[in-house]
């Protein structure tokens, strides 16, 4: 891990980084305490006003007692020496300017204040986003350009970082290192969103009504419905929103930081007593300093404070998958964006190679991204995905359907019974009804049921909807190493240019993995276990080197190189990838020839390249991985000064090759049987790797993966856009691929109606992972990975994959059959209103007893959630269709109306329930209140399962008990007190008959539409 404690500190591991040293501050003469107030007015000033080391006063000796009146006066926060010493940092700033102006505090009133704020046309969120992303922005910009030791002195931190006390202190003050928008709504929310609902204000509405024509009865039932309603929400909402918010606690993402252990004076150049630590992202608090390495996010908006190569992604942020270069040095000119200044690195932005050092200006709600998520989430422009869309057109076509019926429904039910008031009261109870006030909360409970199952099964999920992509996902691309094999690399064979066991080889190679101070992968831990397995220390002095500098890996050039000095000599020894190390050498090292003791270097010639690459081939062949490793004498004159700063360009060139080293990452016992199991479920995998072609065919082979069709990336890049497209279609192995290549790779499967899954858990995947439509990656993966990703498996095991996709499948089943239970249901119920309406002298149901059955049928429909599906249904990977959802519901919706105006017929011809100035209304209504809300929640069975229901396929128990409580609850309500208040009348006996012949019938029919649909649609869910 990287830290630099001392900066002025040379011949260190870290020498050769790019640094701007902070400045010490003697005290010379005594000022007044009036004039420490002048300290943290310097916070206020514009930056280019910032004072000079000069401009600092001094303090008297009777500190102490100042120190303390200044804490307690909050006016802590600027650089504040005591007499004759360096200066100390204390206290916490008083304030930030990245931090927003003094708003009304965030607590229960809220939503009712933002509610009125939206009705008066006042300032939108994305208007306030918009000033603080200006606002923000210019701030990160005019740090750029200070200087770092002027930035801490505003930050009130040094170079060692903050003590325990201050970061209580910042925590309280900032808060966790959070964003808004990604939080868990609060409590007082979800009951402010489960109150204000449509449903409820169209029952409150209807209750003033009632009370104003002297009906408290009525009044009382729909109040008591709102009560009901807004609390069987809140806590499905509340239930589902603890689910999700303690699966997401199971994964964290660690920054590394540099923290002063209290009670140490903290003079900024000190070195003094801290200690590096690895504490969780939401700890961070503005002025910590953080080590950064390759793989690491940036835990807030951070100012470099020393880089080298260091190289940031900012696609999360610009959409530009290149990386930039970020350097510590104060740019000479302004940067345009805050994207274009050089030492800012903005929150959620990652490092891809290189090392650094930086603070962090400002956490959660004050960050840069923390502006854009603000504007995302409350804008709500377009769906990110299929799922969102469709669940939006479903929902939409259903309000279409109210908006043009229920005024239909009125005008006619006036002309029919002269009644233009009670048939306005009915067409609003009518709209309540085609209402689907109950698809978010079923939705998000299903989604939070699944997230809650797959948790159990070791599989976190980050964001709910990817549940549902997880089961209509229908291609896999996996990365190979840990995942297809072990993950425990093992050092097999270092050999020299004639494939001999060679000590020097080894030697060179643990010297390169031991000073590299990046990400050290498993070949690097790989070498050094070996290493100290054989005491390899016994035959050199280790600690004779001294790393001078180092050139970190990247994924282009595909090595790494450290320069060490021993002796007065320096040398640079490299390791990596072998055709990518042998074009930078230019001879090779050969075993000393008989009577000499010195090694014998000869060319490296076409035909020697040749050689070489013909063996590492067969050790490929044989399923081992083969770095190759070099070095290269530097400086042989001794001209060497501490000035000079290494590059790619100039050193790593005219190496003299070593040798091989040769790692084995067998192949994981259990993959096998995940890859028939995948084949089972419908889901192809196709490899994408970084290695070379032969290791990663000899693993696919060993595992059961096709590889008759494999191509590398250096091939793709030569294919025109239809060749790439048909042959990623084609092959099933894609071998030494950069992170773009994966990416592209993703987004020509996409882009074919594919359903992408990507499983991958390093800082090469990041892209591809979040590029998919569901980006998979491990709890042992790197915190980019992790970051990109949407589940989180926590278990590296491909059969969890398959578990996960089960889950989704069962996910989006129960989804899905609530949603074309919803559409075809109020489909039918459209027409057999608008029938009854023309035909009945009377409304063929009063609307509170249209609010109640709604209110009963809402309730059975809560347990669909704990309902399985078909076994069958599950073989398969089913993406959203949009389409089947409109084809099911003109299938499916008249057939309830059939039935609807059967039973019409009875009341009307054969009981003769006709009069609407008698009890015949009444009799006639209840006998529909009945009869629909049993088809309405009996259906659920139909067409929960393609069988034929309580003979082949049986629901759930949860769904089970919903029903028949429902169902009982229906036909009992009529003969009890409610009824009375409801208006209904006891029913005769001769009536359920009827009932059950068209219960009976109803199923019947529908069970052979089922059939017919299924076999001119191949479908049923």
């Amino acid at each position: 891990m990287f830290v630099n404690n001392n900066p002025e500190t040379t011949g260190s591991q870290n020498e050769g980084l790019e640094t701007i040293s902070p400045y010490e501050i003697s005290v010379t003469e005594p000022v007044s305490v009036d004039e420490i107030i002048v300290l943290d007015l310097f916070q206020s000033l514009p930056l280019d006003q910032a004072p000079q080391i000069d401009d600092v006063p001094t303090l008297p000796p009777s500190f102490a007692a100042v120190e303390q009146e200044s804490h307690r006066r909050n006016v802590l926060g600027g650089v504040i020496p005591r007499a004759g010493t360096e200066a100390h940092v204390i206290g916490v700033p008083s304030s930030n300017p990245l931090s927003p102006p003094k708003q009304m505090p965030r607590n229960i009133l809220y939503p009712i204040v933002d509610l009125k704020n939206r009705l008066l046309g006042r300032i939108t969120e994305k208007e306030r986003s918009s000033e603080a992303e200006s606002r923000i922005g210019e701030a990160l910009k005019e740090y750029s350009r200070l200087d770092p030791s002027i930035a801490m002195t505003k930050l009130a931190s040094s170079y060692n970082g903050l003590t325990s006390t201050q970061v209580s202190e910042r925590l309280l003050q900032y808060g966790p290192n959070l964003i808004s928008s990604v939080k868990p709504p609060t409590w007082y929310k979800l009951l402010f969103q489960a109150i204000v609902h449509p449903f409820n204000i169209l029952l409150t509405i209807l209750a003033v009504i009632s009370v104003t024509n002297g009906d408290p009865y009525t009044c009382s039932v729909m109040l008591i419905m709102v009560v009901l309603s807004s609390a069987l929400r809140f806590f499905q909402e509340m239930k589902s929103t603890k689910a999700f918010t303690s699966l997401r606690e199971l994964v964290k993402t660690h920054v590394t930081v540099i923290r002063r252990n209290d009670g140490t004076a903290a003079t900024i150049t000190d070195s003094a007593k801290s200690s590096t630590l690895e504490i969780p992202l939401e700890e961070v608090v503005p002025g910590d300093i953080v080590s950064l390495s390759a793989g690491d996010l940036f835990p807030g908006d951070v100012r470099l404070l020393e880089s080298k190569d260091l190289f940031v992604s900012q696609s999360a942020l610009t959409g530009e998958f290149m990386p930039v270069e970020k350097l510590a040095a104060i740019p000479s000119q302004a940067a345009s964006s805050v994207f274009d200044a050089q030492n800012i690195c903005l929150m959620s932005t990652n490092v891809v190679s290189g090392l650094g050092v930086g603070i962090v200006l400002s956490t959660g709600d004050n960050t840069y991204i923390s502006t854009i998520s603000t504007i995302l989430s409350s804008s709500r422009s377009m769906p990110s995905n299929a799922f969102e869309k469709g669940i939006r057109r479903v929902s939409y076509l259903l309000l279409l359907f109210m908006v043009i019926m229920v005024p239909i429904v009125i005008v006619v039910s006036g002309f029919v019974t002269k009644d233009w008031k009670g048939a306005a009261f009915f067409g609003i109870s009518v709209a309540v009804g085609l209402t689907p006030e109950m698809l978010p909360m079923i939705l998000n409970a299903n989604l939070a049921r699944g997230a809650t199952e797959m948790a159990r099964k070791k599989t976190i999920v980050k964001r709910l909807d990817a549940i549902q992509n997880m089961g209509a996902m229908d291609v896999l691309c996996s990365d190979k190493t840990g995942t297809l094999t072990q993950d425990e690399v093992v050092l097999m064979k270092y050999l020299d240019s004639h494939g001999d066991t060679s000590i020097p080889v080894l030697k060179h190679a643990y010297l390169n993995s031991t000073f590299q101070t990046g990400l050290k992968n498993l070949l690097d831990h790989a070498v050094i276990n070996y290493g100290n397995s054989v005491d390899l220390g016994s035959s050199f002095a280790i600690t004779d080197y001294k790393k001078i500098d180092e050139l970190p890996f990247d994924f282009v050039r595909r090595r790494m190189s450290v320069i060490l000095e021993r002796g007065g000599k320096y040398s640079l020894i490299c390791k990596g990838a072998m055709e990518e190390l042998l074009e930078i050498c230019s001879k090779v090292r050969e075993a000393p020839l008989p009577d000499h003791e010195d090694d014998n270097i000869v060319p490296m010639t076409p035909e020697y390249r040749n050689r070489l690459l013909v063996r590492c081939e067969e050790m490929n062949a044989d399923g081992l991985r083969v770095l190759a490793v070099a070095s290269r004498e530097l400086f042989p004159s001794g001209e060497f000064s501490s000035d000079y700063k290494f590059n790619v360009e100039a050193d790593e060139r005219d190496l003299t090759f070593h040798g091989f080293l040769a790692f084995l990452d067998p192949p994981k016992e259990s993959v096998p049987l995940a890859i028939q199991d995948f084949s089972k479920y419908g889901v192809t995998v196709k490899v994408l790797t970084g290695d070379n072609l032969p290791v990663a065919k000899k693993v696919c082979r060993d595992v059961g993966i096709d590889t008759q069709n494999v191509i590398t990336g250096p091939q793709l890049e030569a294919l025109s856009s239809e060749e790439f497209h048909e042959t990623v279609e084609r092959c099933t192995l894609f071998a030494k691929l950069t992170p773009i290549q994966k990416l592209d790779i993703v987004n020509s499967l996409k882009s074919q109606n594919h359903t992408v899954g990507f499983l991958g858990d390093g800082i090469n995947d990041a892209l591809a992972l979040r590029g998919a439509d569901v980006g998979i990656s491990v709890e042992s993966g790197t915190n980019i990975a992790k970051d990109a990703s949407d589940i989180i498996l926590l278990e590296k095991s491909l059969q969890v994959v398959t578990t996960a996709i089960i889950r989704g499948r069962i996910t989006h089943g129960n989804t899905i059959k609530y949603i074309k239970m919803a559409a075809s249901s109020n489909f039918g119920n459209v027409f057999s209103i608008l029938i009854a309406s023309a035909w009945l002298p009377f409304v063929p149901m009063l609307p509170l007893q249209l609010l109640v059955q709604n209110l009963l049928y809402d309730f059975s429909q809560i347990a669909i959630p704990w309902d399985t599906v078909d076994e069958e249904f599950l073989l398969d990977p089913h993406p959203w269709k949009a389409k089947s959802i409109g084809r099911f519901m003109l299938f499916l919706g008249p057939t309830s109306s059939v039935f609807d105006m059967f039973t019409f017929s009875i009341m009307w011809f054969y009981f003769g329930w006709q009069d609407p100035d008698t009890r015949d209304q009444f009799y006639f209504q209840t006998g529909w209140f009945i009869e629909g809300l049993l088809t309405q929640t009996l259906i659920v069975h139909m067409i929960r399962t393609e069988k034929l229901p309580f003979i082949q396929r049986n629901a759930t128990w949860p769904v089970i008990l919903g029903t028949t409580l429902v169902v009982a609850a229906g036909i009992i309500i009529p003969y009890t007190p409610l009824g009375y208040m409801l208006s209904m009348e006891a029913l005769p006996g001769r009536y359920f008959p009827f009932l059950v012949c068209v219960l009976v019938g109803y199923f019947s029919l529908t069970q052979c539409i089922k059939y017919m649909y299924i076999k001119l649609f191949k479908e049923w869910l």
